[in-house]
């Protein structure tokens, strides 16, 4: 399980096209390698955002707290299940390499 103080990032392969769904914006991100897909919703994408933008897990809790009406608890929980189930689909990669 990634740690809240660790680096995640998108691994160069992933390729993401963002779309306006019915429940507002929605990504699906496609690796090239596996050609593995992945749907991320209107959260999942601006957790993605902030991901890209070198943001450690405990810094994207940080802004959610900031943005949305979560609990520190929840937001901490809700962001490091998604990070992990994206290092699990090898769509990003921890700082020191895969994390299994």
């Amino acid at each position: 399980m990634i740690q809240l103080n660790q680096h995640a990032t998108p691994d160069p392969e992933v390729v993401v096209t963002e779309l306006e769904g019915l429940e507002g914006k929605e990504a699906v991100l496609l690796h090239l390698g596996t050609k593995m897909y992945f749907t991320l919703n209107e959260t999942g994408l601006r957790i993605w955002q902030m991901l890209n933008s070198g943001l450690t897990p405990e810094e994207i809790s940080e802004q959610f707290l900031k943005e949305f009406d979560i609990s520190p608890e929840k937001a901490k929980e809700s962001i490091l299940n998604l990070i992990d189930e994206l290092i699990t689909e090898k769509l990003v990669k921890v700082a020191d390499g895969w994390s299994d």
